[in-house]
């Protein structure tokens, strides 16, 4: 699994990394919580422990909806990166 790595951006003007997204999970192979995305080439990335509370709020709100009968939120674009020292992640 390859860490993600967002970019720096100057402005809120600039974009960041962009990937089409098919799932984000918590993978626990030894007991230890691993946050990752795969994206719809089949790549997988290990996601930064900076957004391990993005992921677990989407991770959640995607269950509800799908138990609740709402479509998946996933496959989607989600833009990654690093502004004023903050790593975001956001749902385009």
């Amino acid at each position: 699994m390859t860490p993600l790595e967002p970019p720096m951006i100057a402005t809120p003007q600039q974009i960041g990394m962009i990937l089409d997204v098919a799932a984000v999970g918590i993978h626990d192979p030894a007991g230890a919580d691993t946050l990752y995305l795969r994206a719809t080439n089949g790549a997988r990335y290990q996601l930064p422990e900076q957004l391990r509370h993005w992921a677990t709020t989407v991770i959640g709100g995607n269950l509800r909806a799908v138990a609740a009968g709402h479509p998946s939120a996933f496959p989607c674009r989600i833009e990654f990166g690093i502004l004023d020292g903050h790593m975001y992640a956001e749902m385009l």
